[in-house]
Protein backbone atom coordinates (compact mmCIF):
# COMPACT_ATOMS: atom_id res chain seq x y z
CA UNK A 1 0.00 0.00 0.00
CA UNK A 2 1.13 3.85 -0.44
CA UNK A 3 2.44 6.20 2.52
CA UNK A 4 0.12 8.17 4.13
CA UNK A 5 2.09 11.33 4.69
CA UNK A 6 2.37 13.47 7.92
CA UNK A 7 -0.93 15.37 9.04
CA UNK A 8 -3.74 15.59 11.43
CA UNK A 9 -6.38 13.12 11.38
CA UNK A 10 -9.57 12.54 13.19
CA UNK A 11 -8.32 10.48 16.26
CA UNK A 12 -9.15 6.83 15.41
CA UNK A 13 -9.09 6.58 19.31
CA UNK A 14 -12.68 7.53 19.64
CA UNK A 15 -11.99 11.34 21.05
CA UNK A 16 -13.28 14.29 18.89
CA UNK A 17 -9.99 15.64 18.37
CA UNK A 18 -7.26 15.57 15.58
CA UNK A 19 -4.45 13.57 16.28
CA UNK A 20 -0.94 14.29 14.53
CA UNK A 21 0.50 11.47 12.50
CA UNK A 22 4.07 11.63 11.52
CA UNK A 23 3.77 9.03 8.50
CA UNK A 24 4.68 5.73 9.95
CA UNK A 25 2.70 6.24 13.31
CA UNK A 26 0.60 7.83 15.85
CA UNK A 27 1.95 10.87 18.09
CA UNK A 28 0.49 11.95 21.49
CA UNK A 29 0.19 15.28 19.69
CA UNK A 30 -3.62 16.38 19.52
CA UNK A 31 -5.78 19.81 18.85
CA UNK A 32 -9.36 20.76 18.67
CA UNK A 33 -10.73 20.62 15.12
CA UNK A 34 -11.57 24.80 14.98
CA UNK A 35 -8.27 25.35 15.83
CA UNK A 36 -5.10 26.25 13.89
CA UNK A 37 -2.38 23.98 14.41
CA UNK A 38 0.91 23.27 12.44
CA UNK A 39 3.19 20.46 12.57
CA UNK A 40 3.59 19.41 15.96
CA UNK A 41 7.26 19.66 17.86
CA UNK A 42 9.27 16.62 16.67
CA UNK A 43 11.06 14.69 19.79
CA UNK A 44 14.70 16.07 19.97
CA UNK A 45 15.69 12.25 20.07
CA UNK A 46 13.95 12.02 16.59
CA UNK A 47 15.80 13.65 13.32
CA UNK A 48 14.20 16.19 11.61
CA UNK A 49 13.12 15.62 8.09
CA UNK A 50 14.53 17.89 6.15
CA UNK A 51 11.64 18.31 3.51
CA UNK A 52 8.17 17.00 2.99
CA UNK A 53 7.10 14.26 1.43
CA UNK A 54 5.95 14.55 -1.83
CA UNK A 55 2.77 12.40 -3.23
CA UNK A 56 0.58 12.40 -6.04
CA UNK A 57 -2.33 10.52 -5.42
CA UNK A 58 -4.81 10.49 -2.82
CA UNK A 59 -4.23 8.68 0.12
CA UNK A 60 -4.99 5.07 -0.21
CA UNK A 61 -5.65 3.02 2.41
CA UNK A 62 -6.26 -0.91 3.26
CA UNK A 63 -9.66 0.29 5.07
CA UNK A 64 -11.42 3.17 4.98
CA UNK A 65 -13.94 3.98 7.35
CA UNK A 66 -15.77 7.02 7.15
CA UNK A 67 -16.08 9.77 9.40
CA UNK A 68 -18.20 12.76 9.19
CA UNK A 69 -16.77 15.92 8.56
CA UNK A 70 -17.08 19.33 9.60
CA UNK A 71 -18.33 21.12 6.62
CA UNK A 72 -17.61 19.29 3.03
CA UNK A 73 -18.20 15.47 2.21
CA UNK A 74 -14.92 16.06 -0.21
CA UNK A 75 -11.50 15.93 1.26
CA UNK A 76 -9.23 18.97 -0.54
CA UNK A 77 -5.66 18.70 -0.86
CA UNK A 78 -3.00 22.01 -1.81
CA UNK A 79 0.02 21.50 -4.19
CA UNK A 80 2.44 18.88 -2.51
CA UNK A 81 4.08 20.37 0.74
CA UNK A 82 1.01 22.35 1.43
CA UNK A 83 -1.64 22.10 3.81
CA UNK A 84 -4.66 19.90 3.93
CA UNK A 85 -7.97 21.51 2.80
CA UNK A 86 -9.63 24.85 3.71
CA UNK A 87 -9.79 25.30 7.49
CA UNK A 88 -11.67 22.71 9.80
CA UNK A 89 -11.70 20.45 7.37
CA UNK A 90 -10.29 16.65 8.11
CA UNK A 91 -9.05 14.04 6.00
CA UNK A 92 -10.00 10.48 5.72
CA UNK A 93 -8.44 8.79 8.85
CA UNK A 94 -5.33 6.91 8.29
CA UNK A 95 -6.16 3.50 9.62
CA UNK A 96 -4.88 1.72 12.89
CA UNK A 97 -2.67 -0.26 10.96
CA UNK A 98 0.15 1.90 10.71
CA UNK A 99 0.56 1.84 14.65
CA UNK A 100 -0.58 3.13 18.16
CA UNK A 101 0.21 6.02 19.73
CA UNK A 102 3.54 6.59 22.11
CA UNK A 103 1.86 6.28 25.20
CA UNK A 104 1.13 4.47 28.10
CA UNK A 105 -2.89 3.77 28.47
CA UNK A 106 -3.80 4.43 32.29
CA UNK A 107 -5.19 1.26 34.31
CA UNK A 108 -7.51 3.34 36.60
CA UNK A 109 -10.37 3.82 33.61
CA UNK A 110 -10.56 -0.13 33.55
CA UNK A 111 -10.83 -0.56 37.54
CA UNK A 112 -13.25 2.56 37.45
CA UNK A 113 -15.39 0.62 34.45
CA UNK A 114 -15.24 -2.64 35.83
CA UNK A 115 -16.65 -1.19 38.99
CA UNK A 116 -19.61 0.65 37.19
CA UNK A 117 -20.33 -2.81 35.40
CA UNK A 118 -20.81 -4.41 38.45
CA UNK A 119 -22.93 -1.84 40.17
CA UNK A 120 -25.38 -1.65 36.70
CA UNK A 121 -25.39 -5.43 36.80
CA UNK A 122 -26.39 -5.26 40.12
CA UNK A 123 -29.24 -2.97 39.62
CA UNK A 124 -30.22 -5.12 36.72
CA UNK A 125 -30.55 -7.98 38.88
CA UNK A 126 -32.54 -6.15 41.59
CA UNK A 127 -34.74 -4.64 39.26
CA UNK A 128 -35.56 -8.01 37.37
CA UNK A 129 -36.21 -9.64 41.49
CA UNK A 130 -38.56 -6.53 41.89
CA UNK A 131 -40.51 -6.89 38.96
CA UNK A 132 -40.83 -10.54 39.19
CA UNK A 133 -41.68 -9.85 42.71
CA UNK A 134 -44.66 -7.45 41.57
CA UNK A 135 -46.07 -10.36 38.91
CA UNK A 136 -48.48 -12.92 40.59
CA UNK A 137 -47.13 -16.29 40.14
CA UNK A 138 -48.66 -19.40 40.87
CA UNK A 139 -48.27 -21.06 44.12
CA UNK A 140 -46.82 -24.80 43.89
CA UNK A 141 -48.01 -27.24 46.89
CA UNK A 142 -45.22 -27.96 48.90
CA UNK A 143 -44.71 -31.11 50.99
CA UNK A 144 -45.90 -30.39 54.76
CA UNK A 145 -42.87 -29.33 56.93
CA UNK A 146 -42.80 -29.64 60.61
CA UNK A 147 -40.46 -26.80 62.18
CA UNK A 148 -40.97 -24.48 65.25
CA UNK A 149 -39.66 -21.44 63.39
CA UNK A 150 -42.09 -19.13 60.74
CA UNK A 151 -41.30 -20.37 56.91
CA UNK A 152 -40.09 -17.14 55.70
CA UNK A 153 -39.44 -18.21 51.80
CA UNK A 154 -42.98 -19.06 50.95
CA UNK A 155 -44.17 -16.97 48.34
CA UNK A 156 -47.65 -15.24 49.38
CA UNK A 157 -49.60 -14.54 45.80
CA UNK A 158 -50.98 -11.05 45.47
CA UNK A 159 -54.90 -10.90 46.51
CA UNK A 160 -56.78 -9.84 44.10
CA UNK A 161 -58.33 -6.08 43.88
CA UNK A 162 -62.09 -5.71 44.82
CA UNK A 163 -64.17 -5.74 42.18
CA UNK A 164 -66.73 -2.95 42.15
CA UNK A 165 -70.50 -4.57 41.66
CA UNK A 166 -72.55 -3.36 38.83
CA UNK A 167 -75.90 -2.61 39.95
CA UNK A 168 -78.54 -5.57 38.12
CA UNK A 169 -80.42 -4.48 34.52
CA UNK A 170 -83.74 -3.34 35.22
CA UNK A 171 -86.43 -5.90 34.77
CA UNK A 172 -88.67 -4.78 31.88
CA UNK A 173 -92.05 -4.88 33.33
CA UNK A 174 -94.90 -7.44 31.20
CA UNK A 175 -98.26 -5.74 29.88
CA UNK A 176 -100.72 -5.57 32.57
CA UNK A 177 -104.71 -5.76 30.37
CA UNK A 178 -104.07 -3.85 27.75
CA UNK A 179 -101.12 -1.09 28.61
CA UNK A 180 -97.51 -1.19 29.77
CA UNK A 181 -96.58 0.66 33.33
CA UNK A 182 -93.12 1.79 34.06
CA UNK A 183 -92.52 2.36 37.75
CA UNK A 184 -89.28 3.99 37.17
CA UNK A 185 -90.15 6.97 35.18
CA UNK A 186 -93.84 7.16 36.08
CA UNK A 187 -95.00 6.85 32.55
CA UNK A 188 -97.29 4.50 31.03
CA UNK A 189 -98.88 3.67 27.62
CA UNK A 190 -100.93 1.49 25.61
CA UNK A 191 -100.06 -2.22 24.62
CA UNK A 192 -99.55 -2.39 20.94
CA UNK A 193 -100.64 -6.12 20.57
CA UNK A 194 -99.47 -9.58 21.15
CA UNK A 195 -97.25 -9.23 18.08
CA UNK A 196 -95.12 -6.64 20.02
CA UNK A 197 -92.79 -8.64 22.54
CA UNK A 198 -91.35 -7.45 25.92
CA UNK A 199 -87.10 -8.30 25.00
CA UNK A 200 -85.26 -9.58 28.22
CA UNK A 201 -83.30 -6.81 29.15
CA UNK A 202 -80.03 -7.88 28.49
CA UNK A 203 -80.63 -7.32 25.12
CA UNK A 204 -81.41 -3.87 24.69
CA UNK A 205 -79.11 -1.97 27.63
CA UNK A 206 -75.75 -1.33 27.09
CA UNK A 207 -75.01 0.47 30.86
CA UNK A 208 -71.31 0.71 29.62
CA UNK A 209 -72.21 3.14 26.98
CA UNK A 210 -73.04 6.43 28.90
CA UNK A 211 -75.07 7.65 25.31
CA UNK A 212 -77.13 4.85 25.80
CA UNK A 213 -80.78 5.16 27.62
CA UNK A 214 -81.43 2.74 30.31
CA UNK A 215 -84.36 1.24 29.22
CA UNK A 216 -86.83 0.41 31.68
CA UNK A 217 -89.71 -0.52 30.06
CA UNK A 218 -90.64 -1.76 26.22
CA UNK A 219 -91.42 -4.06 23.31
CA UNK A 220 -90.17 -4.81 19.88
CA UNK A 221 -91.56 -6.29 17.19
CA UNK A 222 -89.48 -7.99 14.26
CA UNK A 223 -89.78 -5.87 11.16
CA UNK A 224 -87.09 -8.28 9.03
CA UNK A 225 -84.80 -11.00 10.27
CA UNK A 226 -81.13 -11.57 9.62
CA UNK A 227 -81.60 -7.97 7.27
CA UNK A 228 -77.88 -8.45 7.34
CA UNK A 229 -76.44 -11.46 6.45
CA UNK A 230 -75.09 -11.60 9.62
CA UNK A 231 -77.92 -12.45 11.94
CA UNK A 232 -79.07 -8.76 12.89
CA UNK A 233 -83.17 -8.09 12.89
CA UNK A 234 -84.42 -5.13 11.86
CA UNK A 235 -87.72 -4.14 14.62
CA UNK A 236 -89.88 -1.62 15.12
CA UNK A 237 -89.61 -0.07 18.91
CA UNK A 238 -91.84 1.08 21.66
CA UNK A 239 -89.12 2.13 24.78
CA UNK A 240 -89.53 4.55 28.21
CA UNK A 241 -86.44 5.65 29.78
CA UNK A 242 -84.63 8.45 32.26
CA UNK A 243 -82.53 11.07 30.03
CA UNK A 244 -79.09 10.09 30.68
CA UNK A 245 -76.90 12.20 32.38
CA UNK A 246 -74.50 12.92 29.81
CA UNK A 247 -76.91 15.04 28.32
CA UNK A 248 -77.25 18.91 29.95
CA UNK A 249 -80.90 19.63 31.12
CA UNK A 250 -82.08 22.70 32.76
CA UNK A 251 -85.91 22.66 33.37
CA UNK A 252 -88.79 21.79 30.96
CA UNK A 253 -87.19 25.35 28.97
CA UNK A 254 -84.50 23.30 27.50
CA UNK A 255 -86.71 20.59 25.95
CA UNK A 256 -86.62 22.10 22.60
CA UNK A 257 -82.45 22.08 22.39
CA UNK A 258 -82.60 18.90 23.85
CA UNK A 259 -84.96 17.10 21.83
CA UNK A 260 -82.87 17.59 18.40
CA UNK A 261 -80.12 17.00 20.72
CA UNK A 262 -81.24 13.43 21.52
CA UNK A 263 -82.19 13.00 17.58
CA UNK A 264 -78.76 13.59 16.73
CA UNK A 265 -77.42 11.44 18.80
CA UNK A 266 -79.61 8.42 18.55
CA UNK A 267 -79.75 9.16 14.53
CA UNK A 268 -76.33 6.76 13.58
CA UNK A 269 -76.89 4.57 16.70
CA UNK A 270 -80.21 3.19 15.88
CA UNK A 271 -80.22 3.38 12.32
CA UNK A 272 -76.58 2.39 11.34
CA UNK A 273 -77.97 1.85 7.69
CA UNK A 274 -76.95 4.67 5.05
CA UNK A 275 -80.35 7.03 4.90
CA UNK A 276 -81.58 10.31 4.73
CA UNK A 277 -83.69 12.30 7.77
CA UNK A 278 -86.36 14.48 8.09
CA UNK A 279 -88.25 16.10 10.75
CA UNK A 280 -91.96 16.31 10.53
CA UNK A 281 -93.13 18.05 14.15
CA UNK A 282 -91.15 19.65 16.73
CA UNK A 283 -92.83 21.24 19.71
CA UNK A 284 -94.05 21.64 22.95
CA UNK A 285 -96.93 19.60 24.33
CA UNK A 286 -98.13 17.87 28.21
CA UNK A 287 -98.43 15.24 29.21
CA UNK A 288 -101.30 14.26 32.13
CA UNK A 289 -100.92 18.38 32.57
CA UNK A 290 -96.66 17.96 32.77
CA UNK A 291 -94.81 20.07 30.48
CA UNK A 292 -93.16 18.17 27.62
CA UNK A 293 -92.09 17.98 24.00
CA UNK A 294 -92.42 15.74 21.20
CA UNK A 295 -90.16 15.54 18.17
CA UNK A 296 -91.29 13.45 14.84
CA UNK A 297 -88.97 12.39 12.41
CA UNK A 298 -88.89 10.25 9.09
CA UNK A 299 -85.86 8.15 8.09
CA UNK A 300 -85.86 7.26 3.93
CA UNK A 301 -83.76 4.22 3.59
CA UNK A 302 -85.36 3.80 -0.05
CA UNK A 303 -82.10 3.31 -1.78
CA UNK A 304 -80.39 0.94 0.09
CA UNK A 305 -83.68 -1.26 0.53
CA UNK A 306 -84.01 -1.10 -3.19
CA UNK A 307 -80.43 -1.90 -3.80
CA UNK A 308 -80.21 -4.67 -0.68
CA UNK A 309 -83.49 -6.25 -1.21
CA UNK A 310 -84.51 -5.14 2.50
CA UNK A 311 -88.29 -5.37 3.52
CA UNK A 312 -88.59 -1.87 4.43
CA UNK A 313 -87.90 1.56 2.50
CA UNK A 314 -89.15 4.40 5.26
CA UNK A 315 -89.06 4.19 9.10
CA UNK A 316 -91.41 6.94 11.02
CA UNK A 317 -90.36 7.71 14.71
CA UNK A 318 -90.95 9.76 17.32
CA UNK A 319 -89.23 11.20 21.13
CA UNK A 320 -91.60 12.42 23.71
CA UNK A 321 -89.75 14.32 26.39
CA UNK A 322 -91.62 15.23 30.03
CA UNK A 323 -90.81 17.04 32.81
CA UNK A 324 -90.67 15.12 36.17
CA UNK A 325 -90.05 18.09 38.47
CA UNK A 326 -87.34 20.03 40.06
CA UNK A 327 -84.05 17.72 40.94
CA UNK A 328 -85.05 14.97 38.67
CA UNK A 329 -84.30 14.66 34.81
CA UNK A 330 -87.02 14.21 32.41
CA UNK A 331 -88.71 10.75 31.38
CA UNK A 332 -88.77 9.40 27.75
CA UNK A 333 -90.73 7.95 25.30
CA UNK A 334 -88.76 6.53 21.86
CA UNK A 335 -91.32 4.94 18.98
CA UNK A 336 -90.04 4.04 15.97
CA UNK A 337 -91.82 1.94 13.13
CA UNK A 338 -91.14 1.16 9.77
CA UNK A 339 -93.48 1.06 6.69
CA UNK A 340 -93.69 -2.74 6.61
CA UNK A 341 -95.24 -2.58 10.15
CA UNK A 342 -98.57 -0.81 11.16
CA UNK A 343 -97.41 2.75 11.49
CA UNK A 344 -100.37 3.40 13.25
CA UNK A 345 -98.75 2.46 16.76
CA UNK A 346 -96.94 5.74 16.52
CA UNK A 347 -99.91 7.82 17.13
CA UNK A 348 -101.88 5.31 19.38
CA UNK A 349 -98.96 5.13 22.40
CA UNK A 350 -98.53 8.84 21.89
CA UNK A 351 -102.24 9.78 22.52
CA UNK A 352 -101.62 7.04 25.31
CA UNK A 353 -99.03 8.24 27.12
CA UNK A 354 -99.58 9.08 30.79
CA UNK A 355 -97.50 10.01 33.50
CA UNK A 356 -97.78 9.70 37.18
Amino acid sequence: MTTTPAGWYPDPYGSPLLRWWDGTQWTDATHAPEQEAGAPPQPQSQPQPQTQPQFQTQPQFQTQPQFQQAQSQQTQFQQPGGAWGPPNHTAQLPTPDFGAPRRQTPVWPWIVGGVAAVVVLALAIGGAVILLHDRAVPVVARPEITATAPQLDQTVPPQPEPQQSTPPLPQLPQPSGDRIQDPATGLSYAYPGDEWQVPESKNVNDPSDPRMPLWTSGCQMTSQANYDGRGGDWVGSVYTAEVPQLFPYSGPQSFGQLSQTLLLAYDPLFYGIQHERKVLRNEATTVSGKQGWVIEFEMDFTKVAEANGLKWKKEKGAIVLVDRGQNARPAMLYISVPDNLDQSVIKRVQDSLQSQ
